[in-house]
């Protein structure tokens, strides 16, 4: 759906409401009313009506701006402040590192724009634009004035089918409809059943995010956070925008429930600000939805690298600092722990505070697992011994690593051919043993006296036994 223009959807969306709404009317209703002498007005102009408000409502939908982030505007001096604290899952004020704004209140990226959206649900191809702040109300009112069209029109369907066999059952032949009348009875009966199924589902679906007072990010944001505090990763955090059934559809609708179907151009909101729950603390609004702690900073193991690993792999030509597609709810902190000047000069630095990166990370995972193996080993490890080669090597074997070794075994492939590699000696109890890492040790090695209670397996055992390289065969 990404290589098909937006206009196509548009246009597409506009001849789907016009056939079902006009060439119903024009080969089934009309005759039918005219042939049973029955007015046509009390019966087709509510339609009409209805399907009027549909093409307003969706030209609003189309034209109107869901709402751009202005570039001046920044959080409260208060909330600026939060990112110092180390609050569990807070990172402080959102920042978008494509557009370089601050973030207000429930916005987001947009990649399908390329820039961030106020009150963002989502990217909608069929009215190719972002439904956001601005122009949710119309949205909202579109898919609801659709249900009732088509819910209307297939009513009139039923009462014709069933005066036809009621005329056929009375052997009233001459009431039998005409081919024409047939195929478009078929043709109006499916497209009118698709689309009340489809947009029946997703107007239900936003008559439940209505009435909560959440965009479609925030429900699924709202599923993550009570995740993580069930799991005691962060903790309780009240979604902040919910008021009431009643206020929250106001909030979007207006206050007038007679109105509420009415098309408006003037919005009741300007998308930087929202009201809060009476028990909730304002800054609240500024800082949902907490996170993942584990995703608060650059990580190996955390699942947002994997996921940038695997764009950069699926993308190697696409920009790395992009948000992400929609779950963009970012801090400052950035994955390759470089600053910012224009950041850094605000007070306010992009990396982690001492500079933690990802390479960082590897080295003391690297470090980490050599001082375990000399403290299970019970003998220091250097870094010119065989054994810290060893780890350094097989802990994470990157291409820098792999190809100093095979200039190593180069080297001494003439001198060592008939010779087997070389093992450490490691002392254990006083007794002289070859570390050899391929080989699982059993735990009476290492077996205490018979007041130590550790049995603890060493960490080499663990480490899998790699398929050797054609190098070392030739060693």
């Amino acid at each position: 759906m990404d290589a098909i223009p937006g206009k196509v959807f548009v246009v597409g969306v506009t001849l789907l409401i016009t056939t079902i709404a006009y060439s119903s009317q024009y080969y089934i209703f009309l005759p039918f009313l005219r042939d049973t002498e029955q007015d046509v007005w009390p019966v087709l102009a509510p339609l009409n009506i209805v399907v009027l408000l549909i093409y307003y409502n969706y030209y609003l939908a189309i034209t109107t701006d869901p709402g751009p982030v202005p570039h001046h505007w920044e959080p409260p001096a208060a909330v600026l402040s939060i990112g110092s604290q180390q609050i569990p899952g807070v990172p402080g004020p959102r920042f978008c590192k494509a557009c370089q704004v601050y973030k207000p209140p429930r916005s987001h990226h947009c990649s399908y724009c390329r820039r961030c959206v106020l009150k963002m649900d989502h990217h909608c191809p069929w009215i190719n634009n972002c439904v956001g702040a601005l122009n949710y109300a119309h949205f909202v009112r579109f898919v609801l004035c659709v249900d009732i069209a088509c819910f209307y029109v297939l009513l009139l369907l039923i009462w014709r089918v069933r005066f036809v066999m009621n005329e056929i059952r009375h052997f009233r032949f001459n009431a039998e409809p005409s081919t024409t009348e047939i195929v478009f009875l078929i043709l109006n009966f499916v497209l009118d059943m698709i689309v009340l199924f489809c947009v029946g589902i997703l107007s239900g679906y936003h008559l439940y995010c209505l009435a909560r007072n959440q965009s479609t990010i925030e429900s699924w944001e709202r599923g993550k956070v009570e995740g993580l505090i069930r799991r005691g990763k962060i903790p309780p955090f009240d979604y902040p925008f919910s008021l009431g059934v009643y206020k929250n559809i106001c909030a979007v609708l207006g206050d007038n429930p007679l109105l509420w179907l009415v098309p408006s151009r003037r919005s009741l909101t300007d998308g930087l600000s929202f009201d809060v729950a009476p028990h909730v603390d304002p800054i609240s609004a500024y800082l949902w939805p907490p996170r993942d702690p584990d995703d608060l900073r650059p990580s190996i193991f955390s699942a947002k690298y994997r996921r940038q690993q695997e764009r950069r792999r699926l993308h190697p030509d696409a920009d790395p600092d992009d948000s992400e597609d929609y779950y963009d709810s970012g801090s400052l902190l950035s994955d390759d722990g470089s600053d910012n000047d224009d950041d850094y000069n605000k007070g306010h630095r992009r990396g982690t505070p001492d500079g933690y990166s990802l390479t960082d990370e590897e080295e003391n995972m690297r470090q980490f697992v050599s001082n375990s193996v000399s403290q299970l080993a019970g003998t220091p490890i250097h870094d010119n011994d065989a054994q810290s080669a060893y780890v350094y090597q097989h802990a994470s074997p990157s291409h820098a690593h792999l190809q100093h070794q095979h200039q190593h075994q180069h080297q001494h492939q003439h001198q060592h051919q008939h010779q087997p590699p070389s093992i450490p000696m490691v002392s254990v109890h006083g007794q002289r043993r070859r570390l050899d890492p391929y080989n699982n040790y059993n735990n009476a090695m290492y077996a205490q006296d018979d007041h130590d209670d550790d049995d603890t397996v060493p960490l080499v055992s663990l480490i899998p036994r790699s398929s050797p390289s054609k190098d070392s065969k030739a060693d």
